[in-house]
């Protein structure tokens, strides 16, 4: 998303920049210890591979995939079919077409 401009802020201040968003665990621990979240309990719910499900299983998160964003399943399966490591940690728990599909779940 923004790699760009991080590129461009690192070239004129002449450093590199220390990233605290997705899929980086720093946001992740840090929530994690101000509210004392256990990661077998928690799930990540997101709509991209290298942002959302990376994150969640970097930290042993579960992860719901909803394929409302830019991914698409077929994507997730050719990672899945890989012996690549990296490519394997995209692979996503669950998914779902929409969140939407989710709210029957919750009334329970």
């Amino acid at each position: 998303g923004t790699g760009c401009l991080v590129k461009a802020v690192e070239t004129a201040a002449q450093r590199e920049a220390f990233i605290v968003g997705k899929p980086n665990r720093y946001m992740f621990d840090c929530v994690a210890s101000e509210f004392d979240i256990d990661p077998a309990r928690t799930i990540m719910v997101g709509d991209r591979l290298d942002t959302d499900i990376l994150m969640g299983n970097s930290c042993g998160l579960t992860t719901l995939l909803t394929l409302t964003g830019v991914t698409t399943l077929d994507e997730v399966k050719s990672h899945q079919e890989s012996d690549c490591p990296a490519r394997q940690s995209l692979v996503p728990d669950y998914y779902v077409d929409s969140i939407a599909d989710l709210l029957p779940a919750l009334g329970d």
